[in-house]
């Protein structure tokens, strides 16, 4: 794959051609000819690397396309239930919504009931139902990567006052904020589908994290300075508590796919230059994304109350 480092660019990809004009991605071109662009992008690596605060297998769970999109779609659901007088969301509802088989979201939602991710409650208009309603846990692993992003764009450009240091300390609002996201890919997914190597890597088991690791190696490495944790199969194993096999699995794709390889051992990396291109145009519209959703809240201080 070489060995210059590659973008950043300063431009986007040309995956998202089409829809380039719209506002979201004419802010991505601004943000990405920014100075500091890959400064932002290695704390938004570091941020998603950061082991959870809890015992439970979050990384395994939640950094899974699949899964992931079920819960999404229930905190979307919630929101317009709670918002708009929406339908109710029930483990029924939900099977309609999301993109996985009924006995899948059957499976997850018990799983996530489990894990005290969701809270299952009768509501007093319909004591028959059972509302799922998504806990701040669920919202705080849905939104690690939204957050995270939204705060690579606070560096790059600083807003008036805090956004997403308010959402985290805000549940209605960091829900409101999700929900109005999912809304959007569902109404026309123009921000992930457009991303193919992406997509891939959230299809697996920690795909996503183990990718946010291997580019938080390359962007460290950029700078002069040590990877923050060992790319070796042992090294990421141990981190998002796979198996070696299933690391090893990764990584290989991820090189038969021209995306990056890692060296024996991982000690370094070599990332294909249009994949990288491909995530930093990822990243930018990310961070466009999540910005302008959350400008548009009113977050001011005088209106952001606690709770």
């Amino acid at each position: 794959m070489g060995d210059a480092p590659g973008p950043v660019t300063g431009h986007l990809h040309p995956a998202i051609h089409a829809h380039a004009a719209g506002p979201v991605w004419s802010y991505a071109a601004e943000l990405i000819r920014l100075p500091a662009f890959a400064d932002a992008l290695l704390a938004y690596c570091a941020a998603m690397m950061q082991p959870p605060e809890i015992a439970w297998p979050a990384d395994k769970f939640f950094g899974q396309k699949l899964r992931y999109l079920v819960a999404f779609a229930l905190i979307g659901q919630d929101v317009r239930w709670r918002r708009n007088g929406g339908e109710l969301p029930t483990l029924a509802a939900l099977q309609r919504a999301a993109h996985a088989s009924p006995r899948q979201v059957a499976a997850l939602v018990a799983a996530l009931k489990l894990g005290g991710y969701v809270i299952a409650t009768r509501p007093a208009q319909d004591r028959r139902a059972v509302r799922l309603q998504p806990a701040m846990a669920l919202l705080a692993e849905i939104g690690r990567s939204p957050l995270a992003f939204l705060e690579a764009s606070e560096r790059l450009a600083p807003p008036p006052w805090p956004l997403a240091s308010r959402l985290r300390d805000l549940d209605t609002a960091l829900a409101d904020w999700l929900g109005r996201s999912y809304d959007m890919f569902v109404q026309q997914d123009v921000y992930f589908g457009c991303f193919s190597n992406i997509v891939r890597f959230t299809e697996q088991d920690c795909g996503y994290p183990v990718l946010s690791a291997v580019l938080s190696a390359h962007y460290t490495a950029r700078a002069g300075a040590a990877a923050p944790i060992s790319l070796s199969y042992g090294g990421l194993a141990e981190r998002f508590r796979v198996s070696r096999q299933h690391i090893g699995n990764i990584l290989s794709e991820a090189e038969r796919r021209g995306c990056f390889s890692v060296d024996h051992g991982g000690r370094a990396v070599a990332v294909a230059p249009d994949f990288l291109l491909e995530f930093e145009t990822w990243a930018a519209g990310q961070m466009a994304h999540y910005r302008l959703l959350a400008e548009q809240l009113g977050l001011e201080p005088e209106q952001a109350l606690p709770g």
